[in-house]
């Protein structure tokens, strides 16, 4: 320990130095010399043991050297791979657009057709009357529901 934690010890234990860090530090110092108190010098030999031979283990580890021909092909290899990662990102990308749209097309005949429920209702009557105001609105209708029925 430091001089100084030391004297600041000294000085909280004889009360000469009566503050909440002083005591703090006092408690702080006890768990310290607790937990090494706790170790003892053979649990700390066996964790330097352990530690030194992972050092050895890894040192002895199998370490693969590649020849520079054997790195170009897996140089080669990885960017091979890598084009068609980026190709099917792409890919990918594209059909999220093309289902995106296709989504919002159904929507969008989805929503006509709503309208064009409102419209027969609204002038059923005029379309049963066959009045002839309303011919192109019903042919209009008529050639939507044809055209798009099926597709919705």
């Amino acid at each position: 320990m430091s001089k100084f934690l030391d004297d600041l010890k000294k000085a909280a234990n004889n009360g000469e130095f009566n503050s909440d860090a002083a005591k703090k530090i006092n408690e702080i110092n006890e768990l310290a010399d607790s937990k090494i108190g706790n170790g003892s010098v053979g649990e700390l030999e066996k964790i330097k043991a352990g530690l030194e031979k992972r050092v050895v283990d890894s040192e002895e580890s199998k370490i693969n050297i590649v020849s520079e021909e054997e790195a170009l092909e897996f140089n080669t290899e990885y960017e091979r791979k890598m084009g068609q990662f980026k190709k099917q990102d792409m890919i990918n990308a594209q059909l999220a657009t093309l289902i995106e749209i296709e989504d919002m097309v159904k929507a969008s005949i989805g929503d006509m057709f709503g309208f064009v429920e409102e419209l027969e209702e609204k002038f059923e009557k005029e379309f049963e009357g066959e009045d002839i105001m309303f011919g192109d609105l019903y042919q209009k209708i008529e050639e939507l529901k044809m055209k798009y029925k099926n597709n919705n």
